[in-house]
C-alpha cells in the first residue's frame, strides 16, 4: 500500500503510545528527538512506494535505538502468549462445542486481532468468544475460504502479533481435522518488530510442534524484496491458499498483483483508512476474499 495522507498522523500517535506504554516516564526531548527522526525520514520518502511495512519497520527501529533496547515488547509478548495460554484449554473446549467449529476457530482468529492488551482486556476473553457470533463479522467471507480450502493443498498463514498467535494455533489444529491432507505453513517476522510474533513466540507456544513455522522479514508486514528465501517460496505457490492476519499484513499485500492463488484477509479494523477501503467502522471484523483491486 502506498502512503496515504491518514497514515502521517497515525504513525506519529503510534510512536507517542509506543513511549507512553513502554517507559512511560521518558523525557520530552526523547520522544520529540524520536519524532523529529521520523519526520526527516518521511522529507526523503517516496510517496509512490509500497509505504506500510517500510514505514512501521523505520518508526521502531527509532524507538528501539532511542530505548537502547533492541526488542523492548520482549516481556509484553510473553505476558500476551501467557494469558492467552492460561485459558487454552477452555478456548479449545468452546470451539469443538460449537455448531460449526471451524467458523468459530476463525473468529478466535479475528478475536486475537482484537484485543489490547495494555487496556486489562484478559478478564474479557472468555466471554468474548462465547459471545462472537456471525453477525460479528461485518465483511464474512468464510464460504468462500471453505471452498478455497478444497480446492488447494497448500495453506500459507501470515501471522501477525503474540498472543494472537495462540489464537492461531487453535485456528490450524481444527483446520488440520477438517482438511487433514492440507499442507499449513505459518509465518512469523525473523526478528523483533513491535509486538509481532517472531520464532521464540511460536516455539513458546509449541506452535512449531504443530507445522513448519517459517521466518517473512524484519518489518510489521510484508517486504517481499526484503523477506526470506524459504518464505518467498511458499508465497509465490501456485494455486495455493494465503490467510493474512492483521492489519499490517494487509496494507503490505493491498494492490500487490498476486495471481494463481486465493488470499484472504483477517482483521479488525483500526483505523480511519480502513473505514474508508472496506466501507466499515473503526472496530469492525472483516474476513474478506482478496479481489484483483484489493
Amino acid at each position: 500500500m502506498r502512503l496515504e495522507p491518514e497514515c502521517i498522523g497515525c504513525l506519529f500517535n503510534q510512536m507517542l503510545r509506543a513511549f507512553r506504554l513502554l517507559q512511560p516516564h521518558n523525557s520530552r526531548e526523547l520522544i520529540l528527538n524520536a519524532q523529529k527522526k521520523l519526520m526527516d525520514y518521511l522529507l526523503t520518502f517516496n510517496i509512490n512506494e509500497n509505504a506500510a511495512p517500510t514505514l512501521g519497520k523505520v518508526t521502531y527501529k527509532i524507538i528501539s535505538e532511542l530505548l537502547g533496547n533492541k526488542d523492548p515488547y520482549h516481556d509484553l509478548k510473553i505476558q500476551y502468549n501467557s494469558l492467552i495460554l492460561k485459558h487454552f484449554n477452555e478456548i479449545v473446549k468452546i470451539i469443538e462445542q460449537a455448531e460449526d467449529p471451524l467458523f468459530k476457530a476463525i473468529l478466535a482468529a479475528a478475536l486475537g486481532n482484537t484485543i489490547d492488551f495494555a487496556s486489562q482486556h484478559e478478564m474479557d476473553i472468555i466471554a468474548d468468544l462465547q459471545n462472537f457470533e456471525i453477525e460479528d463479522l461485518v465483511i464474512n467471507d468464510y464460504e468462500k475460504f471453505k471452498k478455497s480450502l478444497r480446492n488447494t493443498d497448500h495453506l500459507l498463514i501470515i501471522g501477525d502479533n503474540a498472543g494472537e498467535i495462540v489464537f492461531d494455533k487453535i485456528l490450524i489444529m481444527i483446520i488440520k481435522k477438517y482438511y487433514p491432507d492440507l499442507e499449513i505453513v505459518y509465518s512469523v517476522r525473523s526478528s523483533p518488530i513491535i509486538n509481532d510474533a517472531t520464532i521464540e513466540d511460536a516455539k513458546f507456544i509449541n506452535l512449531s510442534n504443530l507445522v513448519e513455522v517459517i521466518e517473512s522479514n524484519d518489518a510489521p508486514g510484508i517486504i517481499i524484496s526484503e523477506a526470506t528465501d524459504n518464505f518467498k517460496e511458499h508465497f509465490a505457490k501456485k494455486n495455493g491458499v494465503i490467510l493474512s492476519k492483521g492489519q499490517g499484513n494487509f496494507e503490505s499485500l493491498y494492490g500487490m498483483t498476486l495471481t494463481q492463488k486465493d488470499v484472504y484477509y483477517l482483521l479488525k479494523a483500526k483505523c480511519n483508512l480502513m473505514e474508508r477501503i472496506f466501507g466499515v467502522k473503526i472496530g469492525d471484523l472483516i474476513f474478506k476474499k482478496k479481489k484483483k483491486e484489493f
